[in-house]
């Protein structure tokens, strides 16, 4: 049988995973399904389902709602959450920068670029 090594995202998951053991929070490796409930996948986002709801009726998440149930695609949920992220990330870069160039903040652009490197690398 032939040995298999893990793809970047595997050993990237499992990178994450040992930080979060080492800094002393707790790790839960598991399935999912294909498709989610609003509530599994407000609980992957860290959301009220109530708030998941408003997402997918607002149309900023698809889903389909083959009877009573919206269910929601893990890959359109992955891509939403990284998505969120990088609107985040970048919504900070850009306060931070504005910050150093207002003199409000007490370190400079390059200063600052280094900080956010540094905090990316340690997902």
């Amino acid at each position: 049988m032939a040995e298999a090594s893990p793809t970047a995202d595997i050993r990237d998951a499992f990178t994450a995973a040992l930080r979060a053991l080492a800094g002393g929070s707790s790790v839960r490796i598991e399935p999912l399904p294909d498709r989610l409930t609003t509530s599994q996948a407000a609980d992957m986002l860290g959301i009220s389902r109530t708030t998941m709801v408003k997402l997918l009726e607002d149309g900023r998440l698809p889903y389909e709602q083959p009877n009573v149930r919206r269910l929601v695609r893990l890959a359109d949920l992955l891509a939403f959450q990284r998505e969120r992220s990088a609107g985040r990330r970048a919504y900070l870069r850009e306060s931070l920068r504005e910050s150093v160039a207002d003199g409000t903040y007490f370190m400079t652009a390059a200063e600052a670029d280094e900080a956010l490197a540094t905090v990316r690398s340690q997902r």
